[in-house]
């Protein structure tokens, strides 16, 4: 048995700018409170450009620079006159350059490292659209508990970070219905309008589950990640260790290693045997 979960949990953000989902005319936002807990828009928004024990959790750290003009690595943190007057005028922001580019890095870290197959095997889920979308959506919402430790204020590297992220995703998203839907095109807003509100609801959903003990992290991974259909609950126990020791690693990465040149390195689901 693990030691239950202590020590705030870093959440997606006090409020979520809003992102233009690429191909589509949809905008939408939504309000986050910063107590560890996501308040919903009871509103119709969409986001475009979010019995068991576990170990104890780390702090993330959101200490030091978090604005993206001093988030890159090896800057002169004084730096020159002509240097400070550009960030503050806000010319040649290559900071912003960066985060885009790591958020993209980020979100291929996901879509093309996870071993979906063993997603698929393990948890007996049939290999559709729909289930590889619950599986990126799961491993894309901790990227985006990792980004906010790096700032979630406005304007903060961690903010335009997860934007980003999410951008990257719906991108992503929409040219693979596209390619899944060639023949009926006008059924892919629709889809990707439905998966915009089932997204926003499993931040929700997941955030308060990370907040909260490993019991409310499982209630959460059974609603949405197996769609209340779980007979099995050592897989249930065992993605909710997943979900563990991927923050954990996470948690583990320099502001560097994720932000800046991205290292993410996913752990297996099933551990290997040592010889």
């Amino acid at each position: 048995m693990f030691s239950s979960l202590s020590g705030r949990a870093a959440v997606l953000s006090t409020e979520v700018a809003q992102i233009l989902l690429r191909n589509t005319s949809i905008r939408t936002a939504s309000t986050f409170k910063t107590t560890g807990l996501l308040t919903a828009n009871h509103a119709r928004f969409w986001l475009q450009s979010q019995p068991l024990s576990l170990p104890q959790a780390k702090h993330y750290a959101t200490t030091g620079p978090t604005n993206p003009t001093q988030l890159a690595a090896g800057e002169d943190e004084q730096g020159g006159f002509f240097k400070r007057f550009i960030a503050r005028m806000g010319w040649i922001d290559n900071s912003k350059v960066r985060l885009r580019v790591s958020s993209c890095t980020l979100y291929e870290s996901v879509a093309d490292s996870i071993n979906y197959a063993e997603f698929f095997t393990l948890f007996r889920m049939p290999d559709t659209f729909n289930t590889w979308f619950l599986i990126t959506e799961l491993h894309v919402w901790m990227l985006l508990v990792r980004s906010m430790a790096e700032g979630a204020e406005k304007d903060a590297a961690g903010r335009y970070l997860r934007n980003c992220i999410v951008e990257t995703m719906w991108d992503d998203v929409t040219t693979r219905a596209k390619k899944l839907a060639a023949s009926n095109p006008s059924a892919v807003k629709p889809q990707i309008q439905m998966l915009s509100e089932q997204f926003q609801a499993a931040l929700i959903s997941y955030d308060e589950g990370v907040c909260f003990d490993d019991k409310a992290l499982a209630a959460a991974l059974w609603r949405r990640f197996f769609s209340g259909h779980c007979d099995d609950y050592e897989k249930l126990e065992l993605l909710v260790k997943y979900v563990r020791k991927q923050m954990s690693m996470l948690d583990q990465l320099s502001r560097y290693d994720f932000a800046i040149k991205p290292k993410v390195q996913w752990l297996p689901l099933v551990d290997k045997p040592s010889i």
